[in-house]
């Protein structure tokens, strides 16, 4: 991010180029992977020159990154949750409801694809996994300081039990994260850090 007082030299970005560069990226998505995605690709669907895209977007995976958090319901706020454990399963569940979709298969060959590439990496880590392991970080300790969580666990290796089943689904077994393993899993994963 720029600062105030520093202009910046070039042709100013183009919130109308911005948008047709997500929504190109979204198309492109619905016929391709990830690894046979290119920025020339999304930047003919788009209609603007592969400069444009870099004016953005340092690589693809950054572009791949905001065009899935354009898409609507991918930032939509949980409901109010009766409990700390609640409010967990629930974000245990959209995060199963995200994988076992359309998304799901692009979040995965992002993931892949990140392992190659430390940059990609922290573009995945930052946009995608981060927030999510915020939240539940966030629930776990409030919970915690309630006394409806154990209070001898750490929050990260919690956040990963809970999480890592679901990833590993979704790299291993993807057929297997479906609406059973949904309806299940985030309760009785939830157990074992009630006290």
């Amino acid at each position: 991010m720029e600062s105030s007082g520093t202009a910046r030299k070039g042709r100013p970005r183009s919130e109308k180029s911005r948008k047709a560069i997500l929504n190109a990226t979204n198309k492109l998505l619905l016929q391709t992977s990830v690894q046979e995605l290119s920025i020339e690709s999304i930047a003919k669907k788009a209609k603007v020159g592969k400069t444009t895209i870099y004016r953005w977007w340092p690589n693809k995976t950054a572009v791949v990154m905001d065009a899935l958090a354009s898409q609507p319901g991918m930032q939509t706020p949980l409901p109010t949750a009766s409990s700390h454990a609640e409010a967990i399963i629930m974000q245990l569940d959209k995060l199963i409801r995200l994988l076992d979709s359309q998304n799901g298969q692009t979040i995965a060959q992002l993931f892949s694809e990140a392992q190659a590439d430390a940059e990609s990496q922290k573009i995945f880590n930052d946009n995608l996994l981060e927030p999510l392991m915020d939240a539940i970080k966030y629930s776990l300790h409030e919970g915690q300081i309630s006394g409806e969580f154990r209070d001898d666990l750490e929050e990260s290796l919690v956040v990963d039990l809970l999480c890592g089943p679901i990833f590993f689904r979704l790299m291993a077994h993807p057929r297997d994260l479906n609406d059973d393993f949904r309806n299940a899993y985030p309760r009785e994963a939830i157990q074992y850090i009630l006290r």
